[in-house]
C-alpha cells in the first residue's frame, strides 16, 4: 500500500475551543468576571484579564475537567469539514497531550463522528501491545491509508508527522527545532511561533479552519487547487 502523509492535529484550542468551554466551567464554579475575558496572551493564562500567576490555572483546569470541560468544547467553525477534507488524502491523527481524561475524549470524538476509521483508537495499542505502540503510531498510520485516528501522546515530536497542526508555543518550538512542518492556530499567546513558522519556511499561521486544506497542500508540496 502506498504510504500517505501523516498530519497530526492537536485538539484543545487548535481544533476545538478550549477557552470558551473553560470560561463556562469557571462560571459554574462561581468564578465571576471571566465570561468576557480576552484571548489569553500567555499559555498559562497568567496574564491580563485572567489569573495573577501560573499557580492558579492548573487546579482550576482540573476542577473544570471534572465538570465535563472536554465534552463542552466545540470545534472551531470549519474545522470538521477541513478534517474530513484532508483525511480523504492523508492519514490524520488527532494527537493530544492532555492528562488522562478518562473516556471524555473518546465520547467527544464519537459525538462528532470522528471515530469511523477502522482501528481509530490507537490508545488501545498502548494497552494491548505496549512494545510496538511507538512504531505503530509513527509508521503504520502512514501505511493504513487515509482516515482519522486518535491517541494521547506527550512528546509530539516523536511522531515525525509530515505536518502538525498545533497551538501550544512550547510544542511548536520543539517541532520547529527538529525542522518539522507546522500549521499554527493563531492565538495571542503564540504570536512569536506564528512569526517563526512563516519566516523559517516551516509553516503558516491561520485564523480560519477553511484555510487549512489549502495551506496543508502547500506545505506538503501538493497541487493547491
Amino acid at each position: 500500500m502506498t504510504e500517505r502523509p501523516l498530519i497530526a492535529i492537536d485538539l484543545d484550542n487548535t481544533f476545538a475551543d478550549y477557552t470558551t468551554a473553560f470560561k463556562d466551567c469557571l462560571t459554574q464554579m462561581g468564578y465571576d468576571g471571566y465570561a468576557d475575558a480576552p484571548d489569553p496572551s500567555d499559555y498559562s493564562f497568567a496574564c491580563s484579564g485572567w489569573f495573577k500567576d501560573e499557580n492558579m490555572f492548573l487546579p482550576l483546569h482540573r476542577r473544570a475537567v471534572g465538570l465535563g470541560l472536554y465534552l463542552r468544547e466545540r470545534p472551531y467553525a470549519g474545522a470538521l469539514d477541513a478534517a474530513y477534507d484532508v483525511a480523504r488524502r492523508h492519514s490524520v491523527l488527532f494527537a493530544t497531550s492532555r492528562e488522562p481524561d478518562e473516556t471524555d475524549g473518546l465520547r467527544w470524538l464519537h459525538a462528532y463522528g470522528l471515530d469511523a476509521t477502522p482501528n481509530w483508537n490507537l490508545d488501545l495499542w498502548r494497552d494491548t501491545y505496549p512494545e510496538t505502540f511507538e512504531w505503530t503510531i509513527r509508521d503504520s498510520c502512514r501505511r493504513d491509508g487515509s482516515g482519522i485516528r486518535f491517541c494521547h501522546i506527550w512528546d509530539k515530536t516523536f511522531l515525525d508527522a509530515d505536518l502538525t497542526v498545533e497551538d501550544n508555543p512550547h510544542t511548536l518550538n520543539r517541532l520547529m527545532d527538529k525542522g518539522l512542518r507546522v500549521l499554527v492556530k493563531r492565538h495571542a499567546y503564540n504570536l512569536p511561533q506564528c512569526e517563526r513558522a512563516e519566516q523559517s519556511g516551516l509553516g503558516f499561521a491561520f485564523d480560519d479552519w477553511t484555510q487549512v486544506p489549502t495551506l496543508a497542500k502547500r506545505l506538503l508540496g501538493e497541487n493547491a487547487k
